[in-house]
């Protein structure tokens, strides 16, 4: 189980390593997910995503590379679309992918208080 995830910060890590492995000057723009503390994301999705941030920057004219994450599915899938643009700012090329993103349930963050008050309205019964 431990192989088959890959925790966000090495996520982002893996994917500046990968811009900058043929051209130590790319720059590299990651969104979509600041709003996660904390998640794990499928390993071998994360390693296709590292690929196509090379297939861009095999382009010499690539100075940067803009990956977006877009929730497809919130909270369970997101589309991913890694863009490489030239010195002058135009696109050369964009691809699309997706990405499973398990973040933590509920209980993490319920872990350390001493009591919880639970407000949500009750679920209606079947």
């Amino acid at each position: 189980m431990k192989y088959m995830h890959t925790k966000l910060p090495d996520f982002y890590s893996k994917l500046v390593a990968s811009a900058k492995q043929l051209n130590p000057d790319t720059e590299i723009e990651i969104t979509g997910l600041e709003s996660y503390k904390s998640a794990k994301l499928a390993s071998l999705r994360c390693g296709r995503i590292e690929e196509e941030i090379m297939e861009v920057v095999e382009d010499p004219s690539v100075k940067k590379v803009e990956v977006i994450m877009v929730p497809n599915n919130p909270e369970v899938t997101f589309n991913s679309v890694v863009k490489g643009y030239r010195a002058d700012g135009s696109c050369t090329k964009a691809v699309i992918d997706y990405l499973a993103v398990s973040g933590p349930t509920l209980e993490y963050h319920l872990i350390d208080a001493e009591e919880i008050v639970d407000r949500r309205t009750s679920r209606p019964q079947y």
